[in-house]
């Protein structure tokens, strides 16, 4: 069990730099929406967290182990 949980958080980790790693592109191509990764790959793309669950579901994705973020127009810098 314990190897499975390790595996998923692995592989959202991953999804979650992709993520990261596609942001500058996103942001003049998704600007204001929500986009969701899974394997490494963008998979969806909406207004709402709502659509893309939907989205998700409809083709049997679990959203739950998918990253779902929203892509501001602008950079945002959080200080800490």
């Amino acid at each position: 069990m314990e190897n499975i949980i390790s595996l998923s958080l692995v592989r959202y980790e991953q999804d979650f730099l992709s993520f990261q790693r596609e942001l500058p592109k996103l942001r003049e191509t998704k600007p204001n929406q929500f986009v969701a990764f899974k394997d490494n790959c963008l998979v969806s793309s909406g207004p709402t967290v709502e659509d893309i669950k939907e989205e998700l579901t409809s083709r049997g994705i679990d959203p739950s182990g998918t990253v779902i973020e929203f892509v501001s127009e602008k950079e945002i810098k959080v200080i800490v």
